[in-house]
């Protein structure tokens, strides 16, 4: 690799670490620690798990609202959209911290966590490395999205210790003061937007030129994308506020599951950088095809009755590594395909996308065990339908047709 290579990164450092940490500390960082809240409020309030399984269906709610952060995004800027996500977001941690125990006041402020958090989430913050990075695109894509797993791998145990001695409540309130905290670094360090006409963008990123809502949606690769996303996150419900119960109901003690979720954090990790790094090499629907496959051996290893500490290890750690690409793939893909001018809005469309499968799986995580009582059924169905969805990926190999651009 050529100096200029690195050279991005040692020029963009700034508004690199500032995007890294300020999806790091943003909602997503509840996928890594929404998990560890369950146990103890379930056993208190006496919720049923099928019920607490209905969590992960709010995702619908990116539906609309991935979109329309994204607009807002290319409009406004990184900085203006994800100044108001992080002085809002710790709301809901307080909406969490004081309820009352009523299933429905919690998904209450679930859904409002939902609609603030939306403002940083990876179509807020990957504009900074679409706009600001052209040979190492991927490595960077790959460094921003190691936030939220890196944060979860260092707080993860810490807290679920602190959970353990202080109680629920106070883990709440902890996540809110520093979310806020870190957050608030992120927005300072975030320079404002650049705000050239995106043709002009796309000229000196190397990028081809943005296109009208119309002619993205005549795209195939957009639909792929879509589809495809929509397939591999079928299992997300369990990599967030399920993967303790799956690991305990699998025979791991509460503290063991605990350091295994941290070990999930680190296979995420692990997973980005090397996809990153694969991106900028190889080509990119190979990479997007082979890493998202991977989920189904862990989730096959988790539904067998092989229940070893080293077997659910290895299990979440080959979870983490496909989790760990999704993010590099779809910010990697939409950058190449589509101008920066609607990069944040098709971005949008993705995530939503993501969230929409995220939010089937669950609602058949919830029917599952409502059934069978057992994880195990939805863990095979999950594998199937993640292999199918990796698979859709190697469609893009074909070159799409010369588009003309369309300029809103």
């Amino acid at each position: 690799m050529g100096s200029a290579y690195w050279g991005e990164l040692r020029t963009h450092w700034r508004p690199l670490l500032a995007a890294t940490m300020g999806l790091g500390f943003g909602i997503g960082l509840s996928a890594y620690t929404m998990s560890l809240f369950a146990p103890k409020m379930i056993g208190e309030f006496g919720w049923e798990k099928s019920q607490f399984a209905l969590l992960g269906s709010f995702g619908l709610l990116m539906l609309i609202m991935q979109p329309i952060t994204g607009r807002l995004t290319d409009r406004f800027g990184v900085r203006a959209v994800s100044a108001v996500g992080v002085l809002a977001g710790p709301l809901a941690y307080l909406g969490f911290a004081f309820q009352s125990g009523s299933i429905r006041a919690f998904f209450a402020v679930a859904v409002l966590q939902i609609i603030l958090g939306t403002l940083t989430t990876s179509p807020v913050y990957t504009r900074i490395v679409a706009e600001r990075f052209e040979r190492a695109r991927g490595l960077a894509f790959s460094i921003v999205m190691t936030g939220p797993p890196l944060v979860g791998a260092v707080i993860a145990p810490l807290l679920g210790g602190f959970i353990e001695s202080q109680g629920w409540r106070n883990g709440y309130l902890l996540m809110g003061g520093v979310t806020l905290v870190f957050g608030l670094i992120a927005v300072l360090l975030t320079p404002a937007h650049i705000g050239v006409h995106p043709h002009e963008e796309a000229e000196e990123a190397g990028t081809p030129a943005p296109v009208g809502s119309p002619v993205i949606f005549r795209n195939p690769a957009f639909w792929v994308l879509i589809v495809g996303m929509v397939l591999v996150n079928f299992p997300q419900g369990l990599a967030s506020a399920q993967m303790k119960l799956v690991l305990m109901d699998s025979g791991a003690v509460s503290q063991t599951a605990t350091w295994l979720i941290s070990i999930y954090a680190i296979g995420v990790l692990l997973g980005r950088f090397a996809c990153g790094l694969s991106l900028d090499r190889m080509p990119p629907h190979h990479v997007a095809a082979l890493a998202l496959a991977m989920p189904a051996i862990g989730m096959a290893l988790m539904a067998s009755p092989l229940d070893a500490t080293i077997v659910l290890a290895l299990s979440v750690a080959m979870m983490g590594l496909a989790q760990g690409a999704e993010g590099d793939i779809a910010a990697y893909l939409v950058s190449r395909r589509f101008g920066l001018g609607v990069f944040s809005l098709v971005m949008g469309f993705v995530g939503a996308a993501i969230a929409g499968g995220a939010a089937l799986g669950s609602l058949t995580l919830s029917l599952t065990l409502s059934i069978w009582g057992s994880y195990a059924p939805f863990l095979a169905l999950s594998a199937c339908v993640t292999l199918a969805g990796a698979a859709l990926f190697l469609t893009l190999g074909r070159r799409p047709p010369t588009m003309e651009p369309v300029y809103a």
